[in-house]
């Protein structure tokens, strides 16, 4: 499996390549329209936003670009698109959890995420995963479980930080299995991964992209993902639920978004164009390389109705967990 520094290179080399065809038979715009994505060029996100940009150009406007506008909460990049036109013509790549999430960890958004955004369609989701430091003496949750129950220096998770759904996720275990974990947040994937790699802590939950590769060369050992089912990208790996711990879940969808007052056959227009190119093999391909992305396209009912139910949920685990909210 394609490690993310391959994908980013491989990414990079079929963008150049500008391999796939568009047609204009379905335009929907009369204008050029952008993708707006929070984070910096060269990440997976960008590049997943210009995969996709290639598909939509001529199957949706004449002319896609991407736009990269960084900022914390997705703030900035929220901002441009609830300033722009509401035609269709600017369209918002950004993780689900800004508003399925965010609302329960931050006092104070800078939107409504259950009415400025307008959902379109998902394009791609990626499940979570829970490994263990190569030096830990278990093989599987239930022996994790039992050794953090006998020896506290066992009894620690690192995350891509706090208030994260990586975070979460280790809550929600500890209410499932009747153990008290301690939380060491870190600031992104690679120092959660490296601390794990280090025996800095005995475990780590994050994305399976970062994750699965050092799984695969044996430094880290994988004990559980976090889907309904087991992973296709780690199919020997058990979920959470298979191994009892009931409602240990989660799963981070990125999607579309446009701004409220679109008019509504235009979001239909755009959530069609978005899953006819998630149909094309190669450019699945690509994203299912982009760190063991899952590649699929929705209706925005669809859509809204993850995020209202990833809303619920949330809610209940962040109160359960006893975090306080951020300003």
């Amino acid at each position: 499996m394609t490690n993310r520094r391959e994908f980013l290179v491989s990414s990079a080399a079929l963008l150049a390549s500008a391999g796939f065809a568009t047609t204009s038979a379905a335009q929907t715009l009369g204008k050029p329209a952008r993708i707006l994505v929070g984070f910096p060029p060269g990440g997976t996100a960008d590049l997943m936003g210009r995969l996709l940009a290639q598909r939509l150009r001529g199957a949706y406007a004449p002319s896609v670009v991407v736009e990269n506008r960084p900022g914390a909460l997705q703030a900035v990049i929220v901002q441009a698109l609830l300033s722009s036109e509401p035609d269709g013509s600017t369209l918002f790549l950004a993780p689900h959890s800004i508003s399925g999430l965010y609302p329960h960890v931050y006092r104070k958004l800078p939107y409504d995420p259950l009415t400025d955004l307008m959902p379109v369609s998902v394009v791609a989701s990626f499940e979570f995963c829970m490994a263990i430091a190569a030096n830990v003496p278990a093989k599987t949750l239930p022996e994790f479980i039992a050794l953090a129950k006998s020896d506290p220096k066992y009894a620690v998770y690192g995350s891509l930080g706090l208030g994260t759904s990586f975070h979460f996720l280790g809550s929600m275990l500890e209410h499932a299995a009747g153990v008290k974990l301690t939380h060491i947040p870190y600031k992104g994937a690679a120092p959660t991964v490296q601390a794990g790699l280090s025996g800095e802590v005995p475990s780590i939950i994050g994305p399976i992209g970062d994750i699965a590769v050092h799984h695969a060369g044996g430094k880290l050992r994988v004990i559980a993902t976090s889907g309904k089912q087991r992973s296709q990208f780690l199919p020997e790996v058990p979920t959470f639920e298979e191994q009892g711990y009931r409602g240990v879940t989660g799963k981070e969808r990125f999607g579309i978004y446009v701004r409220r007052n679109t008019p509504g056959p235009v979001v239909d227009s755009a959530s069609r164009a978005i899953i006819t190119a998630l149909q094309d093999p190669e450019l699945r391909a690509a994203i299912e390389k982009m760190s063991y992305y899952e590649p699929r396209g929705s209706t925005p009912q669809e859509f809204d109705g993850y995020i209202r139910a990833e809303y619920k949920m949330w809610q209940g685990v962040v109160k359960a967990s006893g975090f306080t909210p951020e300003d």
